[in-house]
């Protein structure tokens, strides 16, 4: 049973010990007290929750998993900072955690040096976090819609708020696991709920651009065009990479920068560090875009692609205006995702072009199933009821 005792070193500044046994660990642990009182108070709690383990009761947890302290919005973001982001091996992603964090807690303005755009402070406790209220403007507002609120009100969208509330969820996760005083969390409920995020009737119809044929017959033959201009075009849309994948210059993740080196014009294979991924990978490539890399190495270029997301965007400017369209270098990626849905008639094929596996999303953000697949089905409906007519 739970017991307290005194430390034999006197000048310890913690002299006194609570030994009690884990009841999730079932072994036996202690804890430290500046004075008597508090771990009488640390005895008292044990002692509750070995009777209640004795007596197959499960109200044990609510006492075992209570924090002693309210944790704050600043001591989570900070225990994550100093702890977790550290890991990252993404520049881009530890940036990403810090604008999310710094959308609760404000940002320092480099002209005034003044705190700004607080929407929770620092030393809010977050176990009354969801329970606060603020007049809005727009009525008086709850918890986190306070948050969703005031981001709205800075010009953000609803999807990309819920991007910033996904990434917070995954901080608060965090310290549910990690930290506190026995390392059990720095909280022990959930801050961040899925529920607290707009559902998809709360958000706007998304549309991805779908290429047509004028579009894509003028992307591709338009004399007016430039040469390297096209060949840029030519490979985006063979690769179906993302637009920095094939870049010399990143400088927020140097390990997905693309030289001479990651190209084999034997096996006419390329290899990338693709999107979410810790290792690279090596996918084959069509001739016409092998021949086109073969084309620049021989001009001297000194990487495939020999400048940065800047420089690109640049160009697709010049595209689009050339071409008087509305494109982007990620709808590139899209078109080889479509064609490749329209002329197999399958959404895993679309799937495959692009380096993905959810078919779901591949079908709602790339490739919309086509006329040329709903033909397809029709006409092998058609088909199969003629059949079984004929045969009466």
């Amino acid at each position: 049973m739970a017991s307290v005792h005194k430390r034999k070193n006197k000048t310890s500044k913690q002299p006194f010990f609570v030994s009690f046994k884990d009841p999730l660990t079932k072994k036996w642990d202690k804890a430290y007290f500046e004075t008597e009182d508090k771990a009488a108070v640390f005895l008292q709690k044990h002692k509750t929750i070995e009777m209640c383990v004795k007596n197959n009761d499960p109200s044990w947890k609510l006492l075992y998993f209570k924090t002693e302290k309210a944790a704050t919005v600043g001591d989570v973001f900070t225990a994550f900072s100093e702890n977790e982001l550290p890991n990252k091996a993404s520049e881009l992603t530890i940036t990403k955690y810090e604008q999310v964090m710094q959308s609760v807690t404000g940002k320092i303005d480099p002209v005034t040096g003044q705190l700004e755009d607080v929407i929770f402070a620092v030393d809010t406790p977050l176990d009354t976090l969801r329970g606060l209220t603020r007049e809005m403007g727009v009525g008086r507002k709850m918890g986190w819609e306070i948050y969703k609120t005031q981001r709205s009100m800075q010009n953000c969208t609803r999807r990309g708020i819920n991007s910033y509330l996904r990434d917070l969820r995954t901080i608060f996760m965090w310290a549910k696991s990690n930290g506190g005083t026995h390392g059990r969390g720095l909280i022990d409920f959930e801050v961040i709920t899925t529920n607290d995020s707009y559902n998809d009737s709360q958000l706007p119809e998304h549309k991805c651009k779908e290429w047509t044929n004028a579009e894509i017959n003028n992307l591709l033959t338009n004399p007016q065009l430039p040469e390297y201009l096209q060949e840029i075009i030519l490979v985006y849309v063979y690769t179906g990479a993302r637009a920095t994948e094939l870049l010399r210059y990143n400088y927020l993740n140097r390990k997905k920068e693309l030289h001479w080196h990651h190209v084999d014009f034997t096996e006419n294979r390329i290899t990338t560090l693709t999107k979410g991924k810790k290792s690279v990978k090596s996918e084959r490539q069509h001739p016409r875009v092998m021949s086109i890399l073969a084309k620049w190495k021989a001009q001297g270029f000194e990487a495939p692609l020999p400048f940065g997301y800047k420089k690109l965007r640049q160009y697709v400017a010049t595209m689009n205006e050339i071409l008087n369209m509305e494109f982007t270098a990620h709808d590139l990626r899209r078109l080889k995702s479509q064609m490749s849905e329209a002329e197999l008639n399958h959404i895993a094929y679309a799937a495959a072009a692009i380096g993905d596996t959810s078919t779901g999303m591949v079908s709602k953000h790339y490739a919309p199933q086509s006329d040329a697949t709903m033909d397809k089905i029709n006409n092998a409906v058609s088909d199969r009821l003629n059949r079984i007519a004929e045969m009466n």
